[in-house]
């Protein structure tokens, strides 16, 4: 890599969950994977609570990557989609080290302190944990 440009040509993973709140963490990583010529993972974790919930949620996640892969090819992005179940935590780091992602985008669900203590963050728990840089969109 050329030392003037770190992540020029590397893979960058993408974690959303499709709501309004990542719109910002969408297109700055589709942004960054451009300017930099890197190639873009997008992971959407479904993490149904029953099983009657399973395929609504496993269309609504197909749904949210296509969107977000035909958005990403209309500004050149090489991008690649992962539907992934289970904690959205482990599937996230799990997915990085897989993809070895030179780094993740996250964004913020807007989420009090309070929220953060009682329920947890995904990105917070993406900072603390991940094995390489974490950018946080707000």
């Amino acid at each position: 890599m050329p030392a003037d440009n770190p992540v020029k040509g590397t893979n960058l993973l993408l974690a959303t969950d499709g709501k309004p709140h990542s719109a910002k963490a969408i297109n700055y990583a589709i942004g960054l994977a451009r300017l930099t010529s890197s190639k873009l993972f997008v992971i959407y974790v479904v993490s149904p609570k029953t099983e009657a919930e399973k395929q609504p949620l496993i269309k609504e996640g197909m749904e949210v990557l296509q969107g977000i892969k035909t958005q990403a090819s209309g500004e050149g992005v090489d991008t690649t989609t992962l539907l992934e179940a289970g904690s959205p935590y482990k599937a996230i780091l799990a997915a990085a080290d897989r993809v070895k992602a030179e780094s993740i985008v996250v964004g913020t669900s807007g989420k009090s302190a309070l929220d953060r203590v009682l329920i947890g963050s995904v990105s917070e728990y993406v900072v603390r944990n991940a094995p390489c840089s974490v950018i946080v969109v707000k």
